[in-house]
């Protein structure tokens, strides 16, 4: 049902997964296009993970489609102050008033800029969790509930239970779990056929080499460098080595993990990713530049990054991008995108997951 994604995110937002409801909601914003709430999470799970750009666009659309829901307002009014913008930020508090004139949250936030001297001071109330004082307050999770529920018997077992349990067992623990997909590189590779002799190849190795490549696939996976790793199996993929490698390392790719602006690992150059686009298909980037051509259609936003251009100094390049979910682009203006690269003996574009506004020359 339509409402199912809904209540999973509420359920996630309560919990403060902020990451994990972004992820579940913006593939979906089509589907959604007219739910205040559906903006309203997404725009403060941006918030608390420090996208501002995706926190205003989402907020501000939760605000239009509802103008007196004075969580939105509240929401907004956090943007504003995160960027030093306090007049926007004291007007949406004093709409909260005149909606609710008790409002606690913009009563905090009016008494701050008040006794705050400098923006500097404004801006302590993002320190140490303190923001929350004046942003809508969160649902208590209802499963927490019935854990707190049964704490405490709970912890009477486990007090008894710690008397009359062998102490070997506490010390012979199980090993840590393997990551999910670490099972198809688990192979020995020892006395196999690791090369094909005939073939048009990319990449010609050696077996040694190749052997090396497969492990270094296999660390990079275990470590958690997705982007390294999906380089490296499309090497392996180019490559001459065997069949029964190649369709391994194929399957690993289903396991790989999507990033964000939280976790973002290794990076490649728009100059690295032009110049060899095979061996950077499927992988992500995070580029800078300026968008052009911005075309907002029924189910995505295409839009032309000028890569390296967000100063209007040195272009890298040009190349298409296109989203598939909502977000506040126009033409000229500078972002900031992470996507998988689409190639094939050439870079053809980009399919963004994460994008936002960045002020020229700012960090």
């Amino acid at each position: 049902m339509k409402t199912q994604g809904l209540k999973k995110a509420e359920r996630l937002f309560a919990s403060g997964r902020y990451s994990d409801v972004i992820h579940l909601l913006e593939p979906q914003v089509f589907m959604y296009r007219e739910h205040p709430r559906f903006y309203y999470l997404l725009g403060m799970s941006c918030l608390q993970m420090g996208d501002l750009g995706g926190a205003y666009s989402y907020l501000s659309r939760s605000a239009q489609l509802t103008p007196d829901d004075t969580d939105s307002l509240l929401g907004l009014a956090a943007v504003h102050l995160r960027r030093n913008e306090t007049q926007d930020a004291l007007r949406l508090w004093l709409d909260v008033l005149d909606v609710d004139p008790r409002n606690p949250q913009a009563r905090r936030g009016l008494a701050a800029l008040r006794e705050a001297g400098t923006q500097a001071e404004v801006q302590e109330l993002f320190r140490e969790g303190r923001i929350n004082r004046i942003l809508p307050a969160k649902p208590f999770p209802l499963h927490k509930a019935a854990l707190w529920a049964g704490a405490g018997a709970m912890i009477a077992v486990l007090a008894i239970g710690f008397f009359f349990v062998p102490w070997s067992d506490l010390f012979d623990r199980p090993p840590a779990e393997e990551r999910q997909g670490a099972e198809v590189l688990d192979i020995d590779t020892e006395g196999e056929q690791l090369i094909q002799y005939t073939g048009d190849f990319r990449y010609v190795l050696t077996e040694r080499e190749v052997e090396r490549l497969f492990d270094r696939i296999r660390d990079q996976f275990h470590d958690g460098e997705d982007n390294l790793a999906r380089r490296s199996i499309n090497r392996l993929l180019h490559s001459n080595a065997s069949a029964d490698l190649k369709e391994r390392a194929l399957l690993l790719t289903d396991y790989l993990r999507e990033p964000n602006f939280t976790d973002f690992g290794e990076n490649f150059s728009y100059r690295e990713v032009s110049e060899e686009p095979r061996l950077y298909e499927g992988c992500y980037v995070r580029w800078r530049g300026r968008a052009a051509n911005v075309s907002i259609g029924d189910d995505a936003i295409t839009f032309d990054l000028l890569v390296g251009y967000e100063n209007q100094q040195v272009l890298e390049g040009v190349v298409p991008v296109r989203l598939n979910f909502a977000a506040r682009i126009e033409s000229a203006m500078s972002v900031e995108v992470i996507a998988e690269v689409i190639a094939d003996s050439e870079l053809t574009g980009l399919r963004g997951v994460a994008v936002r506004r960045i002020q020229p020359g700012g960090e």
